[in-house]
């Protein structure tokens, strides 16, 4: 139950992060006349139909990449935190790869290596 509720405060911070960012972004280009309050709204209602509150991190991870599908002034938002997730995910798989070689699980290691490339290009 403990390690579920640090899952969903970790999705909570995330989704909150993610809305703070684009509400800047928002913000900045509605004040400055790039941006119309018409499609600002447009980008909060997509922004809160697809990271409702409680949204689970897996589910979140998958659909942070999509935000910027329809409003690419999104990917300023968007972009940072995809490379920042990806690297610690990559940090993640290399330090496990090299813990099961040194233990001569070198088949495990490849499935894993496959599994993180797999999981990586959906993310793409």
């Amino acid at each position: 139950m403990d390690n579920q509720n640090n899952e969903q405060q970790k999705a909570d911070q995330l989704r909150e992060r993610v809305q703070q960012s684009i509400l800047e972004i928002i913000s900045k280009q509605v004040e400055g006349g790039e941006m119309t309050e018409q499609r600002a709204t447009d980008i909060a209602k997509l922004v809160l139909e697809k990271l409702p509150k409680g949204i689970d991190y897996q589910r979140l991870i998958e659909v942070i990449p999509t935000l910027d599908d329809h409003f690419e002034e999104l990917s300023r938002a968007v972009v940072p935190i995809m490379i920042e997730y990806e690297q610690k995910l990559k940090q993640a798989v290399e330090d496990k790869v090299k813990k099961l070689i040194e233990n001569g699980q070198i088949d495990e290691a490849l499935d894993l290596t496959n599994k993180a490339i797999e999981y990586q290009k959906k993310l793409a």
